[in-house]
């Protein structure tokens, strides 16, 4: 609605004829008042220096003449489906750091539904954009820590998958006998005292009344008296090498043999 016609303040402190429409340049002398009612100026003109009748009282200045008062910009609202869906974010984001795969499914789907609404809420007009901006992003760092997690999760299941042991081939030695003989110190000489104390542990297996020569210590002690003995090396060579000791085999040396065992039996033993 436009202002009426008349006198009135133009902002620099002196009275003015607004026309209606638009300023004139009709301005009131200074120190008289301007005219009363809507009395327009007898001479309008670009100089003119003529005052109507005074009057008592003066217009104030109109607050916009000719022009309308722009109406205030309506503030924007929030945005209910941006933090519904930033709320679904947070939810699938703290679901996909659980490594198991029951809550990476729920997680999952949370996490697709949060990007969705989060994108429409996006477009929708007169709302507040920030929820929704963080939410679809939110959405797909969630999503990405969720496969990391499950990765791991996989991984570590595979590795700690117990594998079974494979039974091993029997060994075709009896028990009770090495596989190889034991060594005989040098292949031309006389047999060391270890090497004949072990052999004659497997020549004494099985014979009865000489389990006790059997034991380690008792070999060792024996395999020594038998080394220091006088029998030949050839002798000690077939003790040595884990042969049972017969008549045919000590020859000429059985009696001393069976002495020197005897004896020997008795120290390491009993004595």
């Amino acid at each position: 609605m436009s202002t009426p016609a008349g006198w009135y303040d133009d902002g620099s402190g002196r009275q003015r004829w607004w026309d209606g429409s638009q300023w004139t340049e009709n301005y009131a002398p200074a120190g008289d008042d301007v005219p009363s009612g809507d009395s327009s100026p007898s001479a309008p003109g670009p100089d003119s220096t003529t005052a109507p009748a005074a009057s008592s009282g003066a217009y104030a200045a109109p607050a916009a003449p000719g022009y309308a008062a722009a109406a205030p910009a309506a503030p924007k609202q929030g945005s209910t489906l941006g933090f519904i869906g930033l709320g679904l974010a947070v939810l699938g984001t703290v679901l996909a750091c659980i490594p198991n795969f029951v809550t990476f499914g729920i997680a999952a789907f949370v996490l697709l539904a949060a990007f969705v609404v989060s994108l429409i809420a996006v477009f929708k007009r007169g709302t507040v954009k920030w929820p929704s901006i963080v939410g679809i992003a939110l959405s797909i760092v969630g999503g990405i820590i969720g496969v990391i997690v499950l990765t791991i999760t996989i991984a570590t299941a595979i590795a700690n998958i117990p594998v079974p042991d494979l039974p091993t081939a029997p060994s075709s030695t009896p028990a009770g006998e090495p596989s190889e003989p034991p060594a005989t110190g040098d292949s031309d000489g006389r047999p060391s005292a270890d090497a004949i104390g072990k052999g004659l542990v497997i020549g004494l297996q099985g014979e009865p009344g000489f389990e006790e020569f059997t034991t380690p210590e008792a070999s060792a002690c024996i395999g020594q008296h038998l080394y220091d003995s006088d029998l030949s090396d050839a002798l000690l060579s077939h003790v040595a090498a884990g042969e049972v000791i017969t008549e045919e085999t000590a020859g000429d040396e059985a009696d001393a043999f069976e002495s020197v065992l005897i004896d020997a039996g008795t120290q390491c033993v009993y004595g």
